[in-house]
């Protein structure tokens, strides 16, 4: 069958069909769901340009400067905050300002070294500790795919502090933790 032939065959089962609706009614009615869909995806453009706004004014921020015990929506790079049951939350999404997040860290009560993934200062030393002691220490979960560690600043054995060491990467998928031997050069305590 050609395209004369099927023109032809579409036409004749068509014959007897006729449009009992005004073109004009087809049109406005056509016109009003169009305009009903337009509506929707002018919310989301301004939600958008909000969101990417508020992105904006979050980067121009130093990472160091977030909220530490306000817990809500955060956009930054990493996010430190300190529970009422004195446990410390840290969510790593990607580490720019490994020396900001140590100060958190330690405004927090927790002496830490924060260093990327393989490069503890050589001011610090391991602190002898099994899985059990930095499972005590630490918890950890995902919050989407960012890991997110708990500390327990009660379970740190005394003379000890934290090593956080985050592979150079974004974003951050993992964490090496672990402990060191608190003292000023290291953990700032």
């Amino acid at each position: 069958m050609n395209d004369d032939q099927l023109i032809t065959a579409v036409k004749e089962a068509v014959t007897g069909v006729h449009m009992r609706v005004p073109a004009e009614v087809i049109v406005r009615r056509s016109r009003t769901v169009r305009a009903r869909r337009r509506i929707p995806g002018a919310a989301a453009a301004l939600a958008v340009l909000a969101g990417t706004a508020a992105l904006a004014l979050t980067a121009l921020a130093p990472a160091g400067h977030q909220p530490s015990r306000h817990p809500g929506a955060q956009l930054a790079a990493w996010t430190v905050i300190r529970r009422s049951d004195g446990t410390v939350s840290v969510t790593i999404r990607e580490l720019r300002d490994p020396s900001g997040l140590q100060r958190r860290l330690r405004a927090d009560g927790i002496p830490a070294s924060v260093t990327f993934f393989g490069q503890l200062p050589r001011s610090c030393q391991r602190y002898p500790a099994g899985t059990a002691r930095i499972n005590k220490v630490f918890t950890g979960r995902q919050a989407g795919r960012f890991p997110v560690m708990v500390i327990h600043p009660s379970a740190l054995p005394a003379g000890a502090g934290v090593a956080v060491n985050p592979p150079d990467q974004r974003p951050v998928t993992r964490v090496a933790i672990g402990l060191v031997h608190a003292s000023p050069r290291c953990t700032g305590s």
